[in-house]
């Protein structure tokens, strides 16, 4: 997906959950790739929309609204012949519990839903905590774009978003900033 399809689909997302008679609007926080792709523009697309849901950040426990937002996202995979976890939650466990404070800022209105997106350094954190080989772009990137040159910086920067040591340690965040510095 590019970005102009996403924000399409942002659109009609938003035109679904309006049609649905949602009272208040739907608050997603986009990370992974669709974040790299719309707001550090490092690369031409992406495989699929990863949110959280600000207000049900555990989408296990289904709620009306859950269920609801779920069939509005299937209509728009639907409408446009995507694979049905074309946006999913799938990361959102994982990181609201390690780093539950991402500082979210409202990036666009798509009628009922509103798009918000975290600090750079919050998502750099991030992919430095789960470092893979196709997050070497992604946080050279972050990296630089940040005026992060040195290891001290980058450990302050994963620090002030996970604070747990013990989550450091498992994810062998040592190992990644060898590497990387």
């Amino acid at each position: 997906m590019e970005g102009q399809e996403i924000e399409r689909y942002f659109q009609d997302l938003g035109d679904e959950l309006e049609l649905r008679e949602f009272k208040n609007p739907i608050r997603i926080m986009v990370v992974g790739g669709v974040f790299m792709l719309l707001m550090v523009k490092n690369r031409k697309a992406t495989e699929d929309v990863d949110i959280v849901l600000l207000d049900y950040p555990d989408t296990t426990n289904t709620t009306p609204e859950t269920v609801a937002f779920k069939a509005a996202v299937n209509a728009v995979a639907s409408m446009h012949h995507l694979k049905r976890k074309w946006m999913n939650d799938d990361v959102a466990y994982f990181i609201m519990d390690m780093a539950p404070h991402p500082q979210p800022e409202l990036w666009r209105e798509f009628k009922k839903l509103h798009v918000y997106v975290p600090v750079k350094e919050y998502i750099l954190a991030l992919k430095l905590m789960v470092f893979r080989q196709k997050d070497v772009n992604d946080v050279e990137s972050l990296l630089r774009e940040l005026q992060i040159t040195t290891r001290e910086q980058a450990q302050a920067t994963v620090d002030r978003f996970v604070p747990d040591k013990r989550w450091q340690e498992h994810y062998l965040l040592e190992d990644t900033l060898d590497e990387l510095f």
